[in-house]
């Protein structure tokens, strides 16, 4: 029942659209692995994942789900399930995409007086099911008639993977100064991974490692803040003979960024390498900035003036 939730949720709420590319590339919304050729006159949203025209109020809303969902869409988006969501079927196909099947469901949908034309689609490929709503209002029919839309949908295709640089776009916090330092992984909305050195997936007992992430809550009284760091720190579970060499409290940016650090020394769990460590704890309002710095002990002298360059680089967006 959740899945059928989010599924009508994403297909039929109140529907709500990046940069230009040659007529002939898909167009990938800023973080989205879905892309596809928007009809013309649409772009790329900037808040949501899609398109929009916002001269004509026309929009197609991409969502992704698991694969698993594919089957109980398709078995429940029928003619009476729309219907008792407000919009009346003209007509429906099955469709075949380059790497998937799909089906597509047309309508039309009164809202508040004005009637829209509906596209509803749903497609398995390889990388989970896809899920694309297109809302045109009816007076606007002629310029984007079905077989345009049909086209734009039928193009559809999925990257393997987000670009890196675009996921950095989505954080909430934006690197100002990356020192050499470059990044290789970011965990969606929440952080990124950067390193120096020959390896896209870096093994700290190898190339140095910086890890810049964003939590909700945390301490606001300043007496339990170096409690909570030393609690986060002794999650790092991949090295032995820990040993803390010292932990402070430091007042960046003239006083206002309150920073817990600390230093340790250790060994790699896999290798028994030599290795030390940083990490720093902003404290913010209603949440936090988490930075660990790890390198080998021979590296650490080049390692962490570069480190500290890259903290003292984090901004927020706001």
């Amino acid at each position: 029942m959740i899945l059928r939730a989010m599924v009508f949720l994403a297909l039929l709420a109140v529907f709500f659209t990046a940069a230009p590319a040659r007529a002939a590339d898909p167009i990938f919304p800023l973080g989205s692995r879905i892309g596809l050729l928007p009809p013309p006159g649409f772009e790329a949203s900037k808040r949501f994942p899609g398109f929009e025209n916002a001269d004509t109020d026309s929009s197609i809303v991409l969502v992704t789900l698991p694969p698993q969902a594919f089957a109980e869409i398709e078995a429940t988006m029928t003619t009476d399930a729309i219907r008792n969501q407000g919009v009346i079927e003209d007509k429906r196909e099955i469709v075949t995409l380059p790497t998937g099947r799909g089906l597509m469901v047309v309508g039309t949908e009164e809202q508040k007086g004005q009637k829209f034309r509906k596209w509803m689609f749903v497609g398995l490929v390889p990388e989970g099911t896809v899920l694309v709503a297109v809302k045109i209002p009816e007076a606007d029919r002629n310029t984007y008639p079905d077989d345009v839309i049909r086209a734009s949908l039928t193009s559809l295709v999925v990257r393997p993977m987000v670009p890196v640089a675009e996921v950095l776009e989505l954080l909430p916090f934006k690197l100002t100064e990356l020192s050499g330092l470059r990044p290789v992984r970011a965990l969606a909305g929440s952080g990124v991974f950067l390193t120096d050195g020959p390896k896209d997936a870096p093994d700290p007992g190898e190339q140095p490692v910086f890890i810049v992430s964003i939590g909700q809550g945390g301490p606001e009284l300043s007496g339990d803040r170096a409690n909570f760091a030393r609690n986060m720190f002794t999650g790092l579970s991949d090295f032995t003979d820990v040993r803390i060499l010292s932990g402070d409290m430091l007042r960046l940016g003239g006083g206002n960024l309150p920073t817990h650090e600390l230093q340790a020394e250790a060994k790699d769990g896999k290798t028994g390498v030599p290795m030390k460590l940083v990490q720093w704890v902003r404290f913010g309002s209603g949440g936090f900035i988490r930075m660990v710095g790890i390198a080998r002990a021979e590296q650490w002298l080049a390692a962490f003036p570069r480190f500290r360059a890259v903290r003292d680089g984090i901004a927020s967006r706001g």
